[in-house]
């Protein structure tokens, strides 16, 4: 009964939050579409340990805003992770972020990052996953170190049929912990939101694809709002 009142409470604050960035959308001055697309591969690694506690993650991402605009974004990210128990893992890594805008002015980024996962609980015939991620953000237009803290609620539910095809729901809210010289202050950053569909296509291969909202508060100008076509591609080697 306890689990079931957290779950229906951390809905419950995924709408409200859900509904005030699309009531905060009305005032934003940007307004682009994009695409995304993602592969990700992460699993455990193979050895003597059948209960596979230690496991890999790597993505690389391709982002095209505004297309023909010339601003696009390319993301790596490589990383390791520990099953602490079942349904519950931590992570650290490492991620190269390369910019450019629509003025063609090129920015890169190392970002180490740190970030523990779970399993929620069930809702609705469906699972819902957490994250916690913390960032440290160093870029080459500014001489400050930006700490970004996200946390992400997914929801999947699988759809009436073969079993292969699901609902894909997920809220991702960041907070800026710090003011820099190149990001503006400390607060509340941006938030995606996401919904779509996933198709399992063998055991290794998934193919998800949807739409995300990503809302951007700027500091001293106008918010942004980013309409994005994602497209993932999801492996296990």
């Amino acid at each position: 009964m306890i689990i079931n009142r957290r779950l229906k409470a951390i809905m419950a604050n995924a709408i409200v939050a859900v509904s005030f960035v699309l009531a905060q959308q009305t005032s934003a001055a940007e307004n682009d579409p994009g695409i995304w697309t993602i592969f990700s591969t992460t699993d455990s690694f193979s050895g003597e340990d059948a209960t596979g506690r230690w496991h890999y993650w790597f993505d690389a991402q391709a982002r095209y805003f505004d297309p023909g605009s010339g601003a696009n974004q390319w993301l790596v990210r490589p990383g390791i992770g520990y099953e602490i128990r079942d349904g519950v893992k931590a992570w650290a890594g490492y991620a190269r972020f390369r910019s450019r805008n629509r003025s063609g002015r090129v920015a890169h980024e190392n970002r180490y990052w740190q970030q523990i996962d779970w399993r929620a609980g069930e809702w609705q015939l469906g699972r819902i996953t957490m994250r916690l991620r913390l960032e440290q953000r160093s870029i080459d237009v500014g001489d400050d170190l930006g700490v970004a803290l996200r946390f992400m609620t997914k929801y999947v539910r699988p759809l009436p049929g073969d079993g292969d095809k699901s609902l894909i729901v997920s809220l991702e809210p960041f907070l800026d912990l710090r003011d820099t010289d190149w990001g503006g202050d400390a607060g509340f950053a941006q938030n995606r939101f996401f919904v779509g569909m996933g198709w399992r296509l063998s055991d290794k291969l998934t193919l998800e694809t949807g739409y995300m909202n990503q809302f951007i508060w700027v500091d001293g100008a106008e918010d942004r709002v980013n309409r994005l076509a994602i497209l993932t591609i999801k492996a296990k080697l």
